[in-house]
């Protein structure tokens, strides 16, 4: 008694039989491959989120009857973004340079490839640095907005700061 797919038989079936098509590379149906990731969207606008955020946050604040504006706790948290912005980012960006200029302590692969890695590094925390400040930039420039909005008991820009969130 043969086998199935043995002997002769075995022979003749491997032949006459189509061999069956390869699915196409990343379809994923290829056991322990994936599909290919989609490619990455545009990167986030930092400002806008700073500013709707800055915005949600006056809005939930304010949302309770009972809130009452206050220059002076506004006037501080300003100052303190004022400060950040200007000292600490700065300073941190000034250093970031530094972390771009690496060069490679020899001629060849090893330390050509560590420099490259350690400026593309360097790079990367430069532009999170840069997407922090404008993060904070439009946060800080909402909350001035706010600021002049109850200064001058202007309520029609007060209420469009509130509707953040809200559906229509």
């Amino acid at each position: 008694m043969t086998r199935p797919g043995s002997g002769p038989q075995g022979v003749y079936d491997q032949l006459n039989t189509t061999t069956p098509q390869a699915p196409p590379p990343g379809s994923g149906m290829i056991q322990g491959a994936t599909a290919a990731p989609p490619p990455p969207g545009p990167p986030p606008n930092y400002g806008e989120l700073g500013t709707n955020q800055a915005k949600a946050d006056f809005a939930a604040a304010s949302a309770n009857g009972g809130w009452e504006f206050d220059p002076a706790a506004m006037d501080k948290v300003i100052k303190s973004l004022e400060d950040c912005l200007e000292n600490d980012f700065s300073r941190a960006q000034d250093h970031a340079t530094w972390l771009t200029l690496i060069q490679p302590p020899g001629q060849e692969v090893g330390s050509e490839g560590y420099a490259a890695a350690a400026n593309k590094s360097g790079a990367a925390y430069q532009s999170f640095l840069q997407s922090a400040n404008d993060y904070t930039s439009s946060y800080l420039e909402t909350l001035r907005k706010i600021r002049t909005a109850y200064q001058e008991q202007d309520q029609a820009a007060l209420d469009a700061l509130r509707q953040i969130g809200k559906t229509a």
